[in-house]
């Protein structure tokens, strides 16, 4: 990130503080029967008196990670960085991956900065027909259609439900080509679609979290909300499964056949962006394999001073 990650880590506290006060309890209705409560007031958030002269020594963590990956089937990526000191730790963090629902992030990241720029109006509203009809994870499969729903609301079901109908419908709305111009406009390098399905890497997961980190300083009243419906996923599998219940964990997973992947923002004692894929196992082994890695790179995380 550019200048000073922890002044710019200390803003965004201060203002997502403000934003929680204000919002402890949002209730965003996507119908009579759908509704969600956001709230991270009971979570502890991170500390901003980290020595951003210490430098974590990812070799260590490397060895650790390497150790347990030898150990578990299928491929396994990973990418780290570290708030303080901009330090970087990278698993065949530049294999491509199907992106899963993963893609939800960059396509939300994307609305909320349109949305900033006064380009979009969040509280437009979209109508579900048959065309957005979508199987897998989500709530609005099973709302009637006709239904209209605000792009803030489709938005929030996409990030804490993973709903693929909010999901079509917000992609069909955005177009496709301009999401990837998007994602490539930021650094991405692995974008677009192949065979009919997204493609990812963990590095540029990586980019759309740390953009999304600077939008949230730049534009709090946008960027945290985005962070306020990760921090509230419905999902406790992967990256948050075995951290300390008082740390926050803003993450995004995807599940598509034999890949699972978690990718997220862990704001412990020492922060740091976070990105883990898998491919190739069952998926009782890959979760297990999510939390694992997650686990290791945090108890190192939280191990340096």
């Amino acid at each position: 990130m550019k200048g000073s990650l922890l002044d710019k880590l200390k803003l965004y506290l201060i203002s997502l503080l403000v934003f929680a006060l204000i919002f402890s309890v949002v209730h965003v209705s996507a119908s009579s029967s759908v509704q969600a409560t956001t709230t991270i007031s009971n979570k502890k958030l991170p500390s901003d008196d980290n020595d951003k002269d210490d430098l974590p020594n990812y070799d260590v963590l490397r060895t650790q990670l390497e150790d347990y990956i030898g150990t578990r089937p299928g491929k396994v990526s990973v990418y780290v960085k570290d708030f303080a000191t901009g330090e970087t730790l990278n698993l065949n963090s530049d294999q491509v991956y199907v992106e899963a629902s993963t893609i939800k992030l960059p396509l939300v990241l994307y609305i909320y900065e349109l949305a900033a720029q006064g380009k979009i109006n969040l509280d437009a509203k979209l109508t579900y027909t048959p065309e957005y009809y979508a199987q897998g994870t989500g709530i609005l499969q099973g709302e009637p259609f006709g239904g209209q729903y605000t792009i803030r609301e489709l938005s929030r079901l996409s990030m804490e439900y993973s709903d693929n109908v909010a999901w079509k419908m917000l992609l069909d709305f955005m177009g496709q080509d301009k999401l990837t111009a998007y994602e490539k406009s930021l650094g991405a390098k692995a974008t677009g679609g192949d065979n009919g399905l997204y493609i990812t890497t963990p590095e540029d997961m990586g980019i759309y979290l740390e953009r999304l980190l600077n939008f949230s300083e730049e534009k709090p009243e946008y960027g945290n909300e985005v962070l306020h419906y990760m921090a509230n996923s419905i999902f406790s599998e992967g990256i948050p499964q075995d951290l300390p219940d008082d740390i926050v964990v803003a993450h995004k997973m995807g599940a598509l056949n034999d890949k699972f992947h978690d990718v997220g923002i862990v704001f412990g004692n020492r922060p740091y962006i976070i990105a883990i894929f898998t491919d190739e196992a069952w998926e009782e082994v890959s979760l297990q394999t999510l939390a694992d890695v997650s686990r290791i790179i945090n108890d190192y995380q939280e191990s340096v001073k």
